[in-house]
């Protein structure tokens, strides 16, 4: 009974370090390449370590973590310029170009959210056209169904007239010839 214990009480201690050690590696990451930066003599390698940063940054955004990645930023570019102005400058470039890019992205999400609205609308006006022409179109029936009702009441009126009329004449004329 002890090992099961002690084996659950184990196992519940490595999936809580391993859950909660995410971030803490993700800002060991960040804190790594920062000191590498800090401490590079080589421009080739300083290059790679600009990459790798851009990269990590890249790799915060698209994780959602934009904060962490403008702070992250913010604390490196600082440690570039100081080392390789060259590389900085390459740096700032990457990172307008990814602004620009992240702009027109945006931008064609935009488009996209406009565009898919004007079409619900106009799918919503289309709808409201055809419902209105049904309507029209029942409302035309009923109405020709109701003037065929009358002209048939009427036509029948006229007929019971007009036979009431011959038999009250064929009764006069009767009376007229038995006197």
């Amino acid at each position: 009974m002890k090992k099961l214990i002690l084996s659950v009480a184990v196992l519940a201690t490595m999936v809580t370090v391993s859950c909660g050690s995410t971030e803490k590696r993700a800002e060991d990451e960040g804190a790594a390449l920062k000191a590498k930066i800090e401490n590079c003599t080589d421009p080739d390698s300083m290059k790679i370590y600009v990459q790798q940063a851009q990269e990590y940054a890249d790799k915060l955004v698209k994780e959602g973590k934009d904060d962490a990645a403008n702070s992250f930023m913010q604390e490196v570019v600082p440690a570039v310029q100081a080392k390789d102005p060259v590389a900085a400058a390459s740096f700032a470039e990457l990172q307008a170009k990814e602004a620009v890019d992240s702009l027109a992205a945006a931008a064609k999400d935009k488009a996209q959210e406009v565009s898919d609205s004007v079409s619900a609308k106009v799918g919503d006006a289309k709808d409201a056209v055809k419902n209105a022409a049904e309507v029209a179109k029942d409302k035309t029936a009923e109405a020709a169904a109701a003037a065929k009702e009358k002209t048939t009441e009427a036509a029948a009126a006229a007929k019971e007239k007009a036979a009431n009329a011959v038999k009250d004449g064929a009764d006069k004329l009767k009376d007229a010839i038995s006197k």
